[in-house]
């Protein structure tokens, strides 16, 4: 069975749709449903987890007045919205680029009264894509620009690539117009995968190459990502644009945090959540943390990886046959493996800022070509990143979590040099010597400082329907990558939709 097929056509279009358009929300919803609620003191809500499903969660229902109360076990909310420190240099966790401004994060933070606290910068081009038989730079918010550059290479499918962008500008075009034409060229698109569509246009391996590269952005590759999928979160970079948000990452989580402390929310960190507490009649009674302090709570909002609430924090005897058997027929996404380098000394003569190596399967990015000062004077910032499984990690995973790294760090280690050989060979000659400051992160670093099943980037692998927000446990709804899928907007899109859906339940006291 295709991906495509597996997929709902109405939950898929309304997933996508309320992700991408603004004239598909109604942003009073909130605010009126909370207005209804009188005693609000008397639904306290916990949630685990500060990714930014939770946080954007928290940060609705502490501005509607309700006590809300997030345990994270980090000591810095954000989840993979993160950044760290190192010597002089500060890297970012994930963030290459997104889509905040004039969309949906910037629609959720302006609703949450956030936005004006925060800046973005505008990556300079959409893509460099390099492999061992041409070299291109895609201009960014420019389709006219894509199309050009791709024709000039590719002139044989030239044709080909005008009717595919073409028909992606008509996706993103629908959905901001609010008039779907007749036919739609979603109704088009949706059976079908990025491969397939691809197929309709054009023949070349190494066109369809460029045309699929953001699909690492997404977790799948072209014969299973869906294409309509494909065409709204890539369109957007196409006609919109990429962004950063200034001056890393880590200022949206700590806006959205900052935001929730001061609507009287709390949040606590170095915090661990151990189990959910039920009450005799099965609802929800509150969360106990590692340390045994209890947080009572009429609704859990699981910002959490979905495997480590069905095997560890709902007790046995509360959880649902169906729902723990629906989680467990899923796959964990891919994970990562990422170099973050710290360099004495400027990349000069390099302009761009993303940039893949194909047929090395590894992508560069060039921090400082965002903005003046994202690094120290006279220094750069650079990563060097691959999707990556886990499986090739699981050998090391008992002595990881036992402080037995020697062979793992061998590991790891060898991998970077091998990725750091093949960039300066390509890319940035005399990298190697260049080099201040050096962190690698794999995916056992992503379950150590995130708690993701098989260091998950993307939670599940979007292969299947989203689970639902609302869980079969009384109480107890979800709110991350796991439920809503992987990306900044899809997972801030959900903590909207998971404050909804909590808050026509308080009205209608089904909690």
């Amino acid at each position: 069975m295709t991906t495509s097929k597996m997929i709902s056509r109405r939950n898929f279009l309304k997933i996508l749709t309320l992700a991408s358009s603004a004239a598909a929300i109604d942003w009073k919803i909130p605010g009126a449903l909370a207005a209804q609620i009188q005693n609000k003191k008397d639904f306290p809500i916990v949630v685990i987890g500060s990714g930014l499903g939770g946080l954007v969660s928290a940060a609705y229902l502490s501005k509607f007045g309700f006590n809300v109360t997030v345990l994270e076990q980090h000591s810095i909310p954000g989840g993979y919205a993160t950044s760290f420190d190192r010597g002089d240099f500060t890297f970012d966790v994930s963030l290459h680029a997104t889509v905040a401004e004039h969309a949906m994060p910037q629609m959720i933070l302006s609703d949450l009264g956030l936005w004006a606290k925060l800046r973005v910068a505008y990556t300079p081009e959409l893509r460099r894509i390099i492999t061992n038989t041409f070299d291109v730079t895609l201009p960014a918010k420019d389709p006219e620009g894509v199309k050009k550059e791709l024709s000039t290479i590719f002139p044989h499918e030239k044709k080909g690539i005008h009717t595919f962008y073409k028909e992606m500008e008509q996706v993103i075009a629908e959905l901001w117009g609010g008039k779907r034409l007749n036919p739609s060229i979603m109704d088009t698109l949706e059976p079908l995968s990025l491969e397939q569509w691809m197929n309709r246009h054009v023949k070349d391996r190494d066109v369809k190459e460029c045309m699929a590269i953001f699909s690492g952005y997404y977790g799948l590759p072209p014969e299973k990502i869906n294409a309509l999928f494909y065409a709204i979160a890539t369109g957007e970079y196409l006609v919109h644009g990429g962004q950063y948000f200034k001056t890393r990452s880590q200022d949206l989580s700590d806006t959205l945090a900052l935001g929730i402390e001061s609507f009287n929310g709390i949040i606590h960190y170095n915090t661990e959540a151990e189990t959910i507490l039920f009450n005799k009649n099965k609802t929800i009674a509150g969360v106990k943390d590692a340390k045994g302090n209890t947080y009572p709570a009429k609704a859990v909002i699981a910002n959490c990886p979905v495997p480590a609430l069905i095997n560890k924090l709902i007790p046995k005897e509360f959880l649902p046959h169906s729902f723990a058997a629906k989680a467990r027929q899923r796959q964990a996404s891919l994970s990562s493996f990422v170099v973050w380098l710290g360099l004495s000394s400027p990349v000069d003569h390099i302009k761009d800022y993303e940039i893949d190596l194909v047929d090395e399967g590894i992508g560069v990015t060039l921090y400082d070509n965002l903005f003046d000062g994202y690094s120290a004077p006279g220094k750069s910032t650079v990563s060097i990143m691959r999707l990556e499984p886990y499986e090739p990690w699981k050998k090391f995973e008992a002595d990881y979590f036992n402080n037995k790294k020697e062979a793992y760090n061998k590991e790891k280690e060898r991998i970077a040099a091998q990725f750091i050989k093949q960039v300066e060979k390509m890319l940035i000659p005399g990298l190697s010597s260049r080099i201040e400051e050096m962190e690698v992160g794999t995916p056992l670093t992503n379950v150590f400082f995130t708690g993701n099943t098989n260091g998950a980037i993307y939670g599940y692998d979007r292969n299947l329907p989203h689970l639902n927000t609302q869980t079969p446990v009384k109480g107890l709804y979800l709110a991350s990558a796991w439920s809503h899928g992987g990306g900044y907007t899809p997972v801030m899109m959900g903590g909207r939709d998971t404050a909804k859906r909590v808050l026509k339940d308080f009205r209608s006291l089904k909690i």
